[in-house]
C-alpha cells in the first residue's frame, strides 16, 4: 500500500487553472491514508508477530527434542557398541599375553636348539674331514702294507714272515684305535671352538651395530650439544644487554623519582606561596575596600578596630582553609602514591574527619556571618544640629555617595550577603537634620559597651560590634524622605 501510494504521490496532477503540480496536497493525502491504514495493523501486527515468533520457537523446540532423542539413541548404542569393544579388547590383551609367553618360550628353545645344531654340524664337518683323512692315510697304508708283503715273501719264509705281519697288525690296530679316539675328542672340542667362535663373531657383529648407532647418536648429541652452545652465547649477550638496560632503566627510574620528589617540593612551596599571597591580597582587599568607604574622622578608632576585627576573622578563615587545603593535598598526594597499600582505610577515614572539621568551620564562618548580619539594638539618638534653610536641596559629596557601594563590597568580601527585604527602598520619616548630620561628619558612632554576661570571647570575636553599628547606620539611611530615594540608589548603583 505504501508503495502504491508512493507511486502516487509521484504523478504530478494539475489543476484546472494552472499549470502547477499539487505535490504538497497530495504527499498530505497519502500520509494521511497511510496513518489511517497503518492504525488498525498497527495494533494486530504485534499479536502477530509474538503468535509467529511462539510458534517458531515451539517448532524449534520440537526439531530439538526429536534431535535429542536421536542423539540419545546413538549414545546408548555407541555405549554399547565401546563396552563390547572393552571386552574383546580384554580378551585379547589376555591371548597377546599367553603368545607372548609361548613366544619367550619358544625362542629360548629354538635358541638352545640352534646352539646344539651348530655343534653338531661343526662336529659332523670335523669328524668328516677326519674320517676322510684317515681313508686316505688307510690307503696309504693299505698299498704300502701290499708292497711290504710281496717283499716278505721274496725275503723269507712263510712262518717267519707270518709272525711278524701278524705282531706288526696287531700293533697297527691299537695305533689305529688310539687314532680314532683322539680324533674323536678333537673333533668334539673343534666343534665346540667353532660354536663360541660363531657366537663371539655374532656378538662382534652386534657390537660393531650398538658402536655405529652409538657413533651416530654421539654426532647427533654434539650437533645438539653446539647449538644449545650457541643459544646459550646468545641468550648470555641477551641476558647481559637486558641487565645493562635494566639499570639503564632502574638509573632512569632513580632519576625521574628524584626530578618528581623535587618537582612536588616545588609544588609544596608555589602552593604555600600561593596561599599566602592570596591571603594577602584577599586582606588587602578588605583594606581597600574598608579604606575607601572614607570614614569620618571622630569614627575612626571604631573604623580601626572593624578592620582589625575583619582581618582577623579573615585571617583565620584563610588560615583555616589553606590548613584544610594543604591537607587534602597531602591526603591525596598520599593516596595517589598508596594506592596499593593497606593503609588506604585508614586514610581516607581522616580525609572524612578532616572534611568533617572543615565543614564545622564552613558552618561557623556562617553562624558568625548570620551573627554579624544580626543588628544590634539602634543607638541613642544625637544630638541635634543646627538648622540649615531649604532653598536648595543638600549636596551629598562623592565621598559619601559611594558610601552604600562600599558597605556592599565590605559584605560580599566578608560574605555576608543581604536579605531581600533590605533591599526594598527606604521608608520616610527620618529628620534631614540627621542626614545633614551624618555628611558634614559631626555624628559620631556609639560605643561599644563592655558586656557583664557570662558568654565566651568567641561570640565576640564572631560578632564584631562596629559591623552591627555599621548596619544601624545604614538602617537609618534607609528610613530617608522619598525625594531622596532615587538619587542614593542611583549613587549606590554608581
Amino acid at each position: 500500500m505504501n508503495q502504491n501510494n508512493r507511486h502516487t504521490i509521484a504523478i504530478p496532477k494539475y489543476n484546472a487553472g494552472s499549470n502547477i503540480p499539487l505535490r504538497r496536497t497530495l504527499s498530505r493525502q497519502s500520509s494521511n491514508s497511510s496513518i489511517t491504514s497503518t492504525k488498525p495493523r498497527l495494533s494486530s501486527d504485534p499479536a502477530h508477530r509474538w503468535k509467529q515468533k511462539y510458534e517458531e520457537s515451539e517448532e524449534k523446540r520440537k526439531a530439538l527434542l526429536t534431535e535429542k532423542e536421536k542423539a540419545l539413541r546413538s549414545l546408548n548404542d555407541l555405549e554399547k557398541k565401546h563396552l563390547n569393544l572393552q571386552v574383546k579388547h580384554e580378551h585379547l590383551e589376555t591371548e597377546l599375553f599367553e603368545k607372548n609367553e609361548e613366544f619367550t618360550k619358544l625362542s629360548t628353545a629354538s635358541k638352545n636348539l640352534y646352539k646344539e645344531y651348530e655343534t653338531l654340524k661343526n662336529q659332523y664337518e670335523t669328524e668328516t674331514g677326519a674320517m676322510a683323512r684317515a681313508l686316505k692315510d688307510a690307503t696309504q697304508w693299505y698299498k704300502e702294507n701290499k708292497q711290504l708283503k710281496r717283499k716278505t715273501l721274496l725275503l723269507a719264509d712263510k712262518d717267519t714272515v707270518d709272525e711278524g705281519v701278524d705282531a706288526g697288525e696287531a700293533a697297527h690296530d691299537a695305533d689305529i684305535e688310539n687314532l680314532n679316539k683322539t680324533i674323536k675328542q678333537l673333533s668334539t672340542e673343534v666343534a665346540e671352538l667353532q660354536t663360541e667362535l660363531d657366537s663371539v663373531r655374532q656378538n662382534e657383529f652386534q657390537t660393531l651395530e650398538l658402536n655405529a648407532k652409538l657413533s651416530e647418536d654421539l654426532d647427533l648429541v654434539r650437533r645438539e650439544n653446539m647449538s644449545l652452545q650457541k643459544n646459550l652465547d646468545e641468550l648470555r649477550t641477551e641476558h647481559n644487554q637486558l641487565l645493562r638496560v635494566s639499570q639503564m632503566m632502574t638509573k632512569e627510574m632513580e632519576e625521574m623519582r628524584e626530578m618528581k620528589e623535587c618537582q612536588r617540593n616545588e609544588i609544596k612551596d608555589l602552593r604555600k606561596e600561593a596561599g599566602e599571597q592570596k591571603k594577602e591580597r584577599n586582606i588587602l582587599a578588605h583594606q581597600s575596600n574598608l579604606l575607601l568607604q572614607g570614614l569620618s574622622e571622630e569614627s575612626g578608632t571604631d573604623s580601626l578596630m572593624l578592620l582589625q576585627e575583619i582581618e582577623n576573622l579573615k585571617r583565620t578563615i584563610e588560615d583555616e582553609r589553606t590548613k584544610y587545603e594543604e591537607e587534602l593535598n597531602s591526603l591525596q598526594e598520599r593516596l595517589e602514591d598508596q594506592e596499593n597499600n593497606s593503609h588506604i582505610e585508614i586514610l581516607e577515614e581522616r580525609l572524612k574527619l578532616v572534611e568533617a572539621e572543615l565543614q564545622e568551620a564552613i558552618a561557623r564562618a556562617e553562624a558568625a556571618e548570620q551573627n554579624l548580619r544580626a543588628p544590634p539594638p539602634p543607638p541613642p539618638p544625637p544630638p541635634p544640629p543646627p538648622l540649615i534653610p531649604m532653598d536648595k536641596p543638600p549636596v551629598v559629596p562623592l565621598r559619601r555617595r559611594k558610601s552604600r557601594a562600599t558597605v556592599e563590597d565590605i559584605a560580599i568580601t566578608i560574605g555576608v550577603q543581604e536579605t531581600a527585604a533590605e533591599k526594598k527602598p527606604p521608608a520616610p520619616g527620618v529628620n534631614e537634620d540627621i542626614i545633614n548630620a551624618i555628611k558634614e561628619g559631626k555624628f559620631t558612632l556609639r560605643k561599644r559597651r563592655k558586656d557583664n554576661n557570662n558568654e565566651p570571647k568567641e561570640k565576640d570575636k564572631e560578632t564584631p560590634k562596629a559591623v552591627s553599628e555599621l548596619l544601624n547606620i545604614l538602617g537609618s539611611l534607609r528610613r530617608a524622605p522619598k525625594k531622596r530615594q532615587s538619587q542614593l540608589i542611583a549613587d549606590a548603583q554608581q
